[in-house]
C-alpha cells in the first residue's frame, strides 16, 4: 500500500478512537452533572425544608401565634385568676363610702381592697363611692355614709348583693325597700342597729363609721348568688387605643389618675395630693372608666341628683397606660355593661381593680405629661 493510503487509514483509526472517547466522556460528564444537580437539590431541600419546616416554631414576633391560656376560674368582679383559693360562692357586698372632705379621706379604710368602685355625684359636685367587694372581704371599711337613689341602678346587676350604708331619709329608704322586694339588693344599715357597724373614736361623726364586710354576709338572703361579670376583661384596650399619661376629672375634689408602669395601675390623686387610706396605701386601680353620665334632680330630695346608668353614652377607658374612646351600653338594670369602639369592637379591661367615674359631660380631660410629672414628684 502506498504512503498516502497508509496515512488515510491511520487518520480513520484516530477519528474512530476520538469518537469513542467522546462518547465515553459524555457519559462521565452526564454522571457528574447528575451528581452535582442532586447535591445542589439536596442542599437546598435541607436548608429550606428540613431545617425550617413550615410547622416549626419561630422567634419572629410577627409570625408568633398567641395560643389561648387557660387560667382556670376567674374572680367575676376583677377578671383575675382565683388560683389555689376556693371559688367564692357568696354574694357581693356593696358599701357606701364617704368622700366629702379632708376628715372623710383621713378616715378612709379598705377602699384599696374593693374590686370595683363607682364614684357618683350626690349633690352639686360632691361625690361618694359605691364600692363592690367580692374577691376580698376586709373586716373594716369606711367611712360608711348614707344611701342614695342612684345606688339602686348601680347595684341592680350584681345578683342581690348586700348593700351597706349608714342611713337614709325616708324617701330613699322606701326606694331601697322596693328594690329589696324585687330581689335587687339586701339592705344593711346602721339605722337598723346592725351589729356589723361600729365607730372609730379617732374621728367625729359622721365620718367615723366603719363596717365589717365579711360579717355582712350574714345578712344575705337565700336567693342571693355570686355576681356575674359586669365588664369584659379581655385586656385589649391598650391595642385599641393610644398611650397617654392619665386623666383628670373635675368635681368638688379634683381627681387625677396617673399611669404608673412600676405600680401596674393608675395612682389616684385628690386635689393634687396622693389619695391614700388610713394605712397609707395609695388608691391604684388597674383601670379607670370615665362614663359620661346624665344626672337628674332627685324626686326625693331636690338638693340631690340621680345618676342614670341605664341606656348608653360616651365612655373613655384608661387601661395599661392607654386610652380608648367608645360607647357604654346597658339596656336593662340587671344587664352588665358593654363597652364598644365606634367600629363596634368590644373593649376589654385589664384584670384588676376598676374605678368607674360617673362623670357629667365636659368634666374630664386627658392629663398632659407635665401635669402628670408634677403629681408624681
Amino acid at each position: 500500500m502506498n504512503q498516502p493510503a497508509n496515512r488515510l487509514i491511520v487518520a480513520l483509526v484516530l477519528l474512530l478512537a476520538l469518537v469513542a472517547a467522546a462518547c465515553g466522556d459524555d457519559g462521565a460528564d452526564a454522571a457528574t452533572d447528575s451528581t452535582t444537580t442532586s447535591t445542589t437539590t439536596s442542599t437546598t431541600t435541607t436548608t429550606t425544608t428540613t431545617s425550617v419546616p413550615e410547622t416549626a416554631p419561630t422567634t419572629d414576633p410577627s409570625k408568633v401565634i398567641d395560643e389561648p391560656v387557660d387560667l382556670g376560674p376567674l374572680y367575676p368582679m376583677t377578671g383575675e385568676p382565683i388560683g389555689e383559693a376556693d371559688e367564692p360562692t357568696h354574694p357581693a357586698v356593696v358599701v357606701k363610702i364617704g368622700n366629702n372632705d379632708a376628715i372623710a379621706r383621713a378616715a378612709l379604710r379598705g377602699l384599696d381592697q374593693a374590686d370595683i368602685i363607682f364614684e357618683e355625684r350626690i349633690e352639686q359636685s360632691a361625690t361618694r363611692f359605691a364600692s363592690i367587694f367580692h374577691s376580698s372581704l376586709p373586716d373594716e371599711v369606711g367611712s360608711v355614709r348614707s344611701g342614695r337613689t342612684s345606688d339602686v341602678q348601680i347595684v341592680s346587676n350584681l345578683n342581690n348583693p348586700v348593700f351597706a350604708f349608714s342611713g337614709a331619709n325616708d324617701g330613699v329608704h322606701n326606694q331601697l325597700r322596693s328594690a329589696e322586694n324585687e330581689g335587687l339588693l339586701t339592705r344593711a344599715s346602721a339605722d337598723f342597729d346592725d351589729r356589723q357597724f361600729s365607730r372609730i373614736n379617732l374621728y367625729r361623726p359622721p365620718d367615723n363609721m366603719v363596717v365589717d364586710v365579711e360579717s355582712l354576709l350574714d345578712k344575705a338572703t337565700d336567693d342571693a348568688s355570686p355576681p356575674e361579670p359586669i365588664f369584659d376583661y379581655s385586656g385589649n384596650a391598650a391595642e385599641l387605643g393610644f398611650p397617654v399619661p392619665g386623666v383628670e376629672v373635675s368635681a368638688a375634689s379634683r381627681a387625677s389618675y396617673v399611669w404608673s408602669e412600676d405600680d401596674g395601675g393608675y395612682l389616684r390623686f385628690q386635689s393634687g395630693e396622693p389619695h391614700v387610706t388610713r394605712d397609707d396605701v395609695q388608691i391604684t386601680p388597674a383601670n379607670v372608666v370615665v362614663m359620661t353620665t346624665t344626672y337628674l334632680p332627685s324626686q326625693i330630695d331636690r338638693s340631690s341628683v340621680d345618676a342614670i346608668t341605664i341606656g348608653s353614652g360616651p365612655v373613655e377607658i384608661y387601661s395599661d397606660g392607654h386610652v380608648v374612646s367608645g360607647t357604654w351600653t346597658r339596656e336593662f338594670a340587671r344587664d352588665p355593661y358593654t363597652f364598644e369602639t365606634d367600629d363596634g369592637e368590644i373593649i376589654g379591661l385589664m384584670p384588676g381593680q376598676t374605678w368607674v367615674s360617673l362623670t357629667p359631660a365636659g368634666t374630664s380631660e386627658v392629663l398632659d405629661s407635665e401635669t402628670a410629672a408634677e403629681l408624681l414628684s
